[in-house]
């Protein structure tokens, strides 16, 4: 018979303590002296990209973490802008579509149908019915050489 065996030998008490957390970033150290307002939204968000990742704040990191907020900043305005003009294209072809007539059902093209055929039969029997036409029809085939 098979022996149990503990998963873990230690005690729980003797558990390894978890590391300590890095220290959290200052919003100071992400502000830049750049005034245009959309440097200092790129910078908040670097700071919170670099508290999301728990690092210490060293300045390559947060340059990488500007880039990038930048770079993130970027796509999401160019999504929204593409979001938006795909909205308005849909409200002018509905706007568009509002406007224009409904189209006939089926009865009315059966009915055009059948008067499309009664007016191409018209010509048919008035030749089949008239000997005399037949022959000049017939003649100037001859000349076209059909």
């Amino acid at each position: 018979m098979a022996t149990v065996q503990p998963l873990r030998s230690e005690p729980e008490a003797n558990a390894a303590v978890p590391p300590e957390p890095a220290p959290i970033p200052s919003l100071a150290d992400f502000l830049s002296d750049r005034e245009r307002e959309e440097m200092r939204l790129a910078d908040r968000l670097a700071f919170a990209m670099a508290v999301e990742a728990g690092q210490p704040a060293t300045p390559e990191l947060i340059e990488r973490l500007r880039r990038q907020a930048s770079a993130d900043l970027h796509s999401h305005a160019f999504r929204l802008l593409h979001n938006q003009v795909a909205e308005i294209r849909q409200n002018a072809v509905l706007e568009h579509l509002g406007r224009m007539p409904r189209p006939p059902g089926f009865v009315k093209l059966v009915l055009a149908t059948l008067c499309g055929l009664l007016l191409a039969a018209l010509p048919v029997a008035w030749v089949a019915l008239h000997p005399p036409t037949q022959r000049e029809l017939l003649d100037l085939l001859g000349r076209i050489g059909v």
